[in-house]
């Protein structure tokens, strides 16, 4: 880093000023660094091609269950009317 020399005072303080443009540096590499830590969690992961084809086949897989357990009722239904017609009622006259 460079530093730049403030004037000669008689005072014993020392003062460092930073350009701003290290300063803007060192926020860029601390936001990258924070990137970096993000993509080894479960963001990282699912960004990758592999978290995106498991993503797929877990929303596929959901669909399925979903549609499964709401119309589970109505496909009873059916059976049942279809197995009246077929082999009639098993009521007793």
């Amino acid at each position: 880093m460079k530093k730049n020399k403030p004037a000669k005072t008689n005072g014993t303080k020392k003062s460092v000023k930073i350009s701003d443009t290290e300063s803007e540096k060192l926020e860029k590499s601390s936001k990258v660094d924070s990137l970096d830590d993000e993509d080894q969690n479960f963001g990282g992961w699912l960004k990758s091609s592999d978290g995106m084809e498991t993503m797929k086949l877990f929303v596929l897989a959901n669909s399925v269950v979903m549609l499964t357990t709401i119309a589970y009722p109505h496909i009873q239904t059916i059976f049942s009317i279809i197995l009246a017609m077929i082999y009639g009622t098993d009521e007793l006259h």
